[in-house]
């Protein structure tokens, strides 16, 4: 569940904040909610002596218009690739000074995070006649990357033939007729996703406006499948539980549930005797592949969802910029680069930010030494010590069960994370007169 706080709390909080602190700096942090390990603020705020207040936003618009508003002077915000485009044509962003930030290494940035930097270069180049190659790199710091894929139940006969070797890898979110009997499908309530989806399957392209008829044709379509479910954080965990078939939506949203339930499917195997510690890793290997079943003494076990991705996906990167009107520009620069940092020292501890940041929120590393860290997890070794406390609590808050975690982190970024894959393009930047077009179409179709 998202952690929302109103804009009139957060001005109350930073209101005492500021009274209660006397003269500590206090950063404003606009951030998406559940995207951030909230321990690494602590460890900030202990580095640098300061206070960091962290508003949440639900989507790019609602970033943009939080900043353009005014009401509340934000330092840093993560906004998406093409959000930062419109808001560096509108004048915006501060211009990042990189000589602040020891930690970013233009050569460790990931060759789709790259991809996605030409991307954002050539919409500018389109929308600004002199636009100069190259200068909106001087505006962001890249977060959290990935793309968006199709989830799936892997228990429905059919389903996963019809959603991975379609001719359209989009047929099964537009045509029920591909689809076994009584799949139920949901649709991710983001029409500008939605609507980059529709296009693709209809042959369209998704990054020029479209003539009213051929917005009907998506309306249309849309309406026409009737979504069994709208929703957001809903849908992963509906398939999870067995509600729904089939869902758009991150990977990275994937992820997280795919970890978890690896992780007690194997560790209900372990304490039903039917697998050792020694054979922890193969059965591992065996969920997360094709294969997929694991089956000992008479029973079967899997994860029981998966995800496709398909070719011509949404990619996207979220990334972290400075206001135009920033109050704390020097701190704002201490907190990009301590986030994407591999190695800082808070208190005589030592503290990775990039690898514990991303390995929480389980979206793509866009540095390449973070990825390996992560992809390195399944070298992770089931061994008697992972058992010490295993009986002491429930097995969700084991050590083994932990590790096993771990493993198929590791192992996920491998699968659906490739180290090189340049999959996908951004969203388009529509203006707005557009953009109401795209939504009355999509609102007039779920009605």
């Amino acid at each position: 569940m998202l952690k929302k706080i109103s804009s009139l709390s957060l001005m109350l909080l930073v209101f005492l904040t500021l009274t209660s602190c006397g003269s500590r700096q206090t950063l404003l942090f606009l951030n998406w909610g559940e995207y951030i390990d909230e321990t690494l603020l602590d460890a900030f705020e202990e580095l640098y002596d300061c206070n960091v207040v962290m508003d949440l936003g639900e989507s790019n618009e609602i970033f943009y218009s939080k900043v353009r508003g005014g009401t509340t002077v934000y330092d840093v915000v993560c906004p998406s690739d093409y959000m930062v485009e419109k808001m560096y044509m509108n004048d915006m962003l501060s211009e990042i000074d990189f000589n602040q930030l020891p930690s970013f290494d233009e050569d460790n940035v990931r060759v789709g995070v790259n991809k996605i930097y030409d991307d954002m270069n050539t919409n500018l180049k389109n929308m600004k006649s002199d636009y100069v190659d190259g200068t909106i790199n001087n505006y962001f710091v890249p977060y959290l990357w990935g793309t968006w894929g199709i989830m799936y139940t892997t228990l429905k006969d059919g389903l996963e033939d019809a959603v991975t070797k379609s001719d359209n890898e989009w047929s099964s979110l537009f045509d029920r007729s591909k689809l076994p009997n009584g799949t139920k499908v949901a649709m991710y309530d983001s029409y500008n996703h939605d609507y980059y989806a529709a296009c693709r399957y209809l042959g369209y392209d998704p990054h020029t406006e479209l003539a009213d008829s051929k917005l009907n044709e998506i309306r249309n379509l849309v309406a026409k499948m009737k979504y069994d479910a709208w929703g957001t954080d809903s849908i992963k965990k509906d398939i999870v539980a067995g509600n729904i078939d089939l869902g758009y939506m991150w990977t990275g949203d994937f992820l997280y549930y795919y970890a978890e339930c690896a992780a007690d499917v194997t560790t209900n195997c372990y304490i039903n005797g039917d697998v050792d510690l020694d054979g922890m890793a193969d059965m591992l290997d065996i969920l997360t592949s094709d294969e997929r079943i694991y089956e000992a003494n008479g029973n079967e076990y899997q994860i029981g969802f998966d995800l496709f991705i398909p070719s011509d996906t949404v990619a996207f990167c979220d990334n972290l910029v400075i206001t135009k009107d920033a109050s704390n520009k020097d701190l704002a620069h201490k907190f990009i680069d301590f986030m994407i940092s591999g190695s800082v020292e808070v208190n005589e501890e030592e503290l990775n930010p990039a690898f514990t940041n991303t390995y929480y929120v389980d979206y793509d590393a866009p540095y390449i030494s973070t990825y390996t860290e992560l992809t390195e997890l399944t070298e992770t070794e089931f061994t008697e010590d992972l058992l010490e406390d295993f009986s002491k609590s429930g097995y969700e808050d084991s050590t083994l069960y932990w590790s096993i975690y771990d493993y198929v982190i590791g192992k996920s970024f491998l699968k659906y994370y490739e180290l090189d894959g340049t999959k996908g393009n951004i969203l388009a930047t529509f203006d707005r007169k557009y953009v109401n077009k795209i939504n009355t179409a999509f609102n007039n179709a779920r009605t």
